[in-house]
């Protein structure tokens, strides 16, 4: 799990809280798809992403948590692997 903005967000009280993010391998363990799966859903906008400075992607850790208890992948689209 990643952590986007610890030190900063410790230092006013004023900060956003620190966001939680997902990788790949997360994402996939989550939802029981391959990693390259994942990949594709990402490409393709089925799951919300960013993307770090290096091109990696890393997805809200709530919001793909939220979708994958409710069953809102890519798997009802015939899209899965």
């Amino acid at each position: 799990m990643i952590h986007i903005g610890e030190a900063e967000s410790r230092s006013t009280t004023s900060d956003p809280p620190e966001t939680e993010f997902l990788s790949r391998v997360e994402v996939s363990r989550l939802f029981g798809v391959s990693v390259s799966t994942v990949t594709r859903w990402a490409r393709q906008g089925l799951l919300k992403t960013l993307r770090t400075p290096g091109g990696h992607y890393r997805f809200p850790a709530k919001e793909t948590r939220r979708a994958a208890r409710s069953g809102n992948s890519a798997k009802g689209s015939g899209l899965d692997a």
